[in-house]
């Protein structure tokens, strides 16, 4: 019989969705490896997405984004490449599949390395790194991140040491964070709000600001929602258009992920693509509408029995395209309001309700 595991490594940099994504795999660990000791590699930036997760005893800082800023500052890196080999991971798991996580997973000195086929992970020289690759037979990322967890237990002592698979996303908010954010909602006169999250990292994901605008109105007269919209770094200009578009003026919000998780727990539902802000919304339980085009829902779409998807393609594709897509023009308000109005638990009135009027604005 092989022994189990008593230091596991987690290796998963970035980013929100991502790391959204991963957090059953420590609550799985936990409950199959319940004396182990698991430590999660994590860039800087991310690290209050897991910083309270209770299955994790220790967090090991990777900041590269210093060396990005300053090339000549390595003290962050150096730091955390230390606490990787200080760690002495009997077994690290690459749940990342890029290159950089891999480095990272053979300088942890783990003897048991996991990462992912070739097919499955994101860059194929990555799996130089690993002693024990696993091709996944699930479709969504977080049931494939848990085939690879499992795969610590060999098969042939899967019967003696059965993987405990938990389907939970831990992610306690902050109680200062959220007293903060029921301030801001008071203060706003916010009431019944949806979130609308219209970034994603790349222009052919994304849904057009004033066809959000257009759903604002929707929402706001069918069923009294005002609207809460979150901007992203460099979002600006999605901000202005759907401003544009748009008399009633949405709440921005701009925070970090803390305020952000504390903000979706008072929504009623979130809109948005594939995005980040939208996972979270799905791992703290909100009702999603999640509006997909070139990449693919069952692949990485939000994990959540609370979720509506609306896709109007069967093409998938991961190139980053500059322009809106056909299949994210092709959704409609209409639809999507309709997804809204079900998710809501409740049949569009007879008569069309007033949009709630606008109270003087406290900027987040």
């Amino acid at each position: 019989m092989v022994a189990a595991p008593q230091r596991i490594l987690l290796v998963k940099l970035s980013s929100l969705g991502d790391i959204v994504h991963a957090l059953p795999v420590p609550v799985s660990l936990r409950a199959t490896f319940p004396g182990a000791r698991i430590a999660w590699a994590i860039e800087k930036k991310w690290l209050p997405l897991v910083a309270r997760h209770p299955d994790v005893d220790e967090f090991i800082l990777i900041d590269s984004m210093e060396v990005r800023r300053r090339p000549h500052r390595w003290s962050g890196l150096r730091d955390g490449l230390r606490a990787l080999r200080a760690f002495h991971a009997d077994c690290a798991v690459d749940l990342q599949g890029t290159v950089k996580s891999a480095v990272l997973t053979a300088w942890s000195g783990a003897p048991l390395r996991i990462g992912f086929a070739r097919a499955a992970r994101r860059e194929g020289l990555a799996g130089w790194a690993y002693t024990r690759r696993v091709a996944p037979h699930a479709a969504h990322v977080v049931e494939q991140m848990l085939e690879l967890a499992a795969a610590i237990v060999p098969s042939s002592e899967a019967p003696q040491t059965p993987f405990q698979r938990r389907l939970q996303f831990p992610f306690p908010v902050p109680s200062a964070a959220q007293r903060s954010v029921d301030s801001w909602i008071a203060a706003n006169q916010l009431g019944d709000f949806a979130f609308f999250s219209p970034g994603g990292g790349w222009a052919s994901k994304r849904w057009p600001s004033d066809q959000y605008a257009v759903l604002a109105e929707k929402l706001g007269r069918d069923y009294g929602l005002t609207i809460v919209l979150n901007r992203g770094p460099g979002e600006r200009d999605m901000d202005d258009a759907y401003r544009r578009a748009n008399e009633i003026r949405a709440r921005l919000f701009s925070g970090d992920v803390e305020h952000l998780a504390a903000v979706l727990t008072r929504a009623r539902l979130a809109v948005g693509g594939d995005t980040g802000p939208l996972q979270l919304a799905a791992a703290l339980a909100v009702p999603t509408v999640a509006l997909f085009g070139p990449t693919d829902p069952a692949r990485n779409g939000p994990y959540s029995e609370s979720c509506t998807v609306i896709r109007k393609t069967a093409a998938t594709t991961y190139r980053r395209g500059n322009a809106y897509s056909p299949a994210m023009l092709a959704i409609t308000p209409e639809e999507v309001a309709a997804a809204c109005g079900q998710l809501l638990g409740r049949a569009r009135p007879a008569t069309s309700m007033p949009a709630p009027a606008p109270a003087p604005e406290r900027a987040w």
